[in-house]
């Protein structure tokens, strides 16, 4: 079953293409990486995926719904690229902020998004008293506490070290695993996710490639995703 389908999707911003043409099937359960130089339309990608914005041309679907009907019934867990630094500042707990933004949330619901990043302790405390790390645990924890089959994530590891994001990976590949959650992760770091993902999307306005990352990985398709560089971001050894 597809849990997520672009069809024939063009979205333009004074009639200049951000994307074009674009055709995806992504199976339920994927666990999706998607790269491509800045302004190659990965951040908007993922907003047409959740409705905020609608295409000019084509049409997405999530399990066969448009993103506005599907959301009426079901959630899809979203974080966004750049968290506002006010909210660290902001007196607000962990607890508050996994609770916050929903009209209600189950008490095992809540109980499980903490388990599942390993945050149980730091339920009392607040954002400005955490590492980085911690941080962008409780947002990913209050991205699943809806316990949504989708869950889109525009570059988590981002500012955050080298253990910490080694932890989150490991975490994101047992919701996969275990929960079969639908996983897009928007990412610059191409080495990692050629061994976390299932799937690589070369995006560049255009489908690049999809598929396999060992199979695609290669410096045909990066000259392709990336052509101003002589020297190819991968680091897949």
């Amino acid at each position: 079953m597809n849990a997520i389908t672009l069809s024939n999707v063009d979205y333009l911003i004074n009639h200049s293409f951000i994307l074009e043409d674009i055709n995806l099937e992504i199976n339920e359960g994927c666990y999706l990486g998607i790269i491509g130089p800045n302004g190659a339309g990965k951040t908007t990608l993922l907003r047409l995926i959740l409705g905020i914005i609608k295409p000019n041309r084509g049409q997405v679907l999530l399990y066969c719904q448009h993103p506005a009907d599907y959301l009426k019934k079901e959630s899809v867990g979203y974080l966004p690229q750049r968290i506002s630094q006010t909210i660290y500042e902001f007196p607000i707990t962990v607890e508050e902020l996994v609770r916050s933004g929903y009209d209600k949330i189950s008490k095992d619901n809540f109980e499980w998004a903490l388990d599942v990043f390993r945050i149980s302790q730091l339920r009392k405390k607040t954002m400005r008293e955490l590492s980085g790390g911690e941080r962008q645990k409780a947002f990913l924890a209050r991205a699943i506490a809806s316990k949504p089959r989708i869950l889109l994530l525009d570059e988590p590891t981002t500012g955050i070290d080298p253990n910490s994001r080694d932890e989150l990976l490991q975490i994101l590949e047992i919701l996969n695993r275990d929960f079969c959650i639908t996983i897009l992760t928007v990412t610059h770091d191409i080495g990692t996710f050629a061994h976390e993902a299932r799937c690589i999307l070369c995006l560049n306005r255009k489908v690049v490639c999809f598929g396999d990352p060992q199979k695609i990985l290669k410096d045909e398709y990066m000259g392709m995703l990336y052509p101003e560089h002589t020297v190819f971001p991968h680091n897949h050894a």
